[in-house]
């Protein structure tokens, strides 16, 4: 499915929709529809600073566990720190708003809401290749260092911290205490490493 918003192209993939559809009929924890929610004022987020800042994508791609933005205008690290950072903001600013409702009507939707809100923010905000807190980090050091460093430098501290979280999974494990969770986040950090060139 392909539509134009604000000038930008949104192309969604037969595949990224079955997946989500999928993931809301077969959903037994009742997280899908939250982190779904969040995940969306994230990206949303993001795309409306880039909007304000007159630097909106030519093309937004929506495919199965990424979203491919194409530029239509030249990269500043200026401005990528601040789209970089504005989606994990939504997220905090709504887990606040969400867990001050939870304190003053003792809404326990208002606190599931919140902590998911609250643990978007803070993965993306890890500063990992892929992910904003990794865009952040590779801005800061590409005003430093060349690109190339910049990115090896990203790209390590993503290996780094996925062994660390294998390792941590393999311990719980030994212990009785699987985390399929951990297995997958390790994974998939080793995975954004491979994959994003």
């Amino acid at each position: 499915m392909r539509f134009k918003l604000f000038g930008t192209e949104i192309y969604i993939s037969f595949l990224f929709a079955a997946v989500i559809t999928l993931m809301i009929l077969f959903d037994r924890t009742g997280m899908a529809v939250p982190t779904l929610s969040a995940v969306i004022i994230h990206e949303t987020a993001h795309l409306f600073v880039m909007w304000a800042l007159e630097c909106a994508p030519k093309k937004v791609k929506l495919i199965p566990a990424s979203v491919q933005i194409t530029a239509s205008f030249t990269r500043q690290y200026k401005n990528d720190i601040i789209i970089a950072v504005c989606g994990p903001i939504a997220n905090f600013v709504l887990f606040l708003t969400l867990y001050l409702n939870y304190l003053a009507y003792r809404n326990d939707t208002s606190l599931y809401y919140a902590l998911i809100n609250l643990l978007i923010g803070s993965f993306n905000s890890l500063p990992v290749w892929g992910l904003d807190g990794g865009t952040i980090l590779y801005c800061i050091l590409a005003k430093r260092y060349s690109p190339r460093t910049s990115e090896t430098a990203v790209k390590l501290t993503t290996l780094i911290l996925a062994v660390a979280v294998i390792i941590a999974a393999i311990i719980l494990t030994l212990k009785a205490k699987l985390n399929i969770t951990l297995y997958i986040m390790g994974f998939y950090l080793i995975v954004m490493c491979i994959i994003k060139n």
